[in-house]
Formats: C-alpha cells, sequence, structure tokens
C-alpha cells in the first residue's frame, strides 16, 4: 500500500486513477480536475491553510492532504464515501475535514465565518450557483488569500472570471490554467456584502451606451415637442 504525502499526493492519484464520480446509479467515473491546478496546491499552500471547496474530487484528497482544515460542499454522499474509503486505505485521516452532501446554495449561507486562505468554486455550474459561491465565501477569505474558478469555458465561470479580473484592488488575477483561473484577494475591505454596483467596475455602464441613451432622449423630446 502506499502512504500518501504532500510530496507524492498528485503522482499517487494520477498514478492510480480512482473514479469518484458518480455519471449513473451503475457507473462511475473521474471527473478530475487538471493536473496543473494540483501542483499549484502543492506548491502555494502553507501546512496550516484553512480550505473550502464547492463540488468533490481529486481535489479532496489534495486539499486534505495539504491544508489545516477543509471543507468540501457538494450533494454527491455516494462520492463523498469514495473519497472517504480511498483517503482511509492510504491512511491518510481525514478528522480535520468537513463533508456536506448538500448543494453548496443550502448550505453555504448557514456556515460559521471563519476565515479561509483559499476557495475552490467547481461545484455546480448552472446560474446562479457559482456567483453564490462567491459571495457566501468572498468575506472569509482573508487578505493574500486566493478564490480559484474551474471550468470558466463555461459562461457562468467565465462571467465571474471577468467580474473578478475587473475589481482592481480587491482581487489580482495571478494564475490562469487552461479552464482555471487563480485570483488573489488584495484588501482586507469588504468585497461582495454591502457592495453598491456602481463601485463594481463590471457593472459601470460604458459611456458610449450613455451618450446613446441620451440622445435618444433628447431626439424623442424634440420629436414630441
Amino acid at each position: 500500500m502506499a502512504v500518501i504525502s504532500r510530496e507524492s499526493v498528485v503522482d499517487l492519484l494520477f498514478d492510480q486513477g480512482p473514479k469518484f464520480h458518480s455519471l449513473t446509479d451503475d457507473e462511475v467515473i473521474s471527473y478530475a480536475i487538471q493536473r496543473p491546478v494540483l501542483e499549484w496546491f502543492v506548491r502555494h499552500l502553507p501546512s496550516d491553510a484553512r480550505t473550502l471547496e464547492t463540488g468533490c474530487g481529486y481535489t479532496t484528497v489534495v486539499l486534505a492532504c495539504l491544508a489545516a482544515r477543509h471543507t468540501t460542499i457538494s450533494p454527491g454522499a455516494d462520492e463523498h464515501q469514495r473519497i472517504r474509503h480511498w483517503c482511509e486505505s492510504h491512511d491518510l485521516s481525514l478528522a480535520h475535514v468537513q463533508f456536506f452532501a448538500e448543494r453548496s446554495q443550502a448550505v453555504l449561507p448557514g456556515l460559521s465565518d471563519e476565515p479561509l486562505d483559499c476557495v475552490l468554486i467547481d461545484g455546480d455550474h448552472a446560474f446562479p450557483a457559482p456567483f453564490i459561491d462567491w459571495y457566501y465565501t468572498a468575506e472569509r477569505i482573508v487578505e493574500g488569500g486566493h478564490v480559484i474558478i474551474d471550468d470558466v469555458q463555461i459562461p457562468t465561470g467565465g462571467i465571474l472570471r471577468d467580474f473578478l479580473a475587473q475589481e482592481e484592488g480587491r482581487w489580482r488575477a495571478v494564475a490562469e490554467i487552461d479552464k482555471t483561473c487563480v485570483f488573489q484577494k488584495i484588501t482586507s475591505a469588504p468585497v461582495a456584502v454591502g457592495m453598491r454596483w456602481m463601485e463594481q467596475p463590471f457593472c459601470r455602464i460604458p459611456v458610449s451606451a450613455t451618450l446613446r441613451r441620451v440622445g435618444n432622449r433628447l431626439r424623442s423630446a424634440f420629436t414630441s415637442g
């Protein structure tokens, strides 16, 4: 039996190729995140990191190996059980890992406000789930911490990436790994709760659109007069 460690965890997963995800009641597959993303975790997460993910899979194993406390939220209890079994078979303790077998939209609002060093958003990709995941975790991420958006090729992930990319002074893009983007939080001020739309560059109306509306109103006023 191979013993799992910080140095070996990624190699071990890809060498053995465990399958954690349920395609149907009878078929199990792997929706594993890209290997370079897992290697990013190994390079950047300290041993005292507090982490949270929406979704589960190889990331759950790696974050359980690296972090001091980890939370994983996804509705598949059977998938959690497969992850538990694999970790136990490699003597990887999960005593510091919380599993919530529910949708993140239902779980996140009720969690404590414990600070987080890294959040992975890779659960429900349907609108508006990724935005809800971000909203309920963004304030908990410490200054210098990271949020990672997976599957940015899907419109919901792409919109969240584009929004964060414009949040100068609040978030900074630090890595783009194919379809995964990493942002670092660069402020201790609020970034989500209580923000007004005009404070967010993504929401600002382009000047050209404003001028067109003014012109249309003036033409309408002169025409009706």
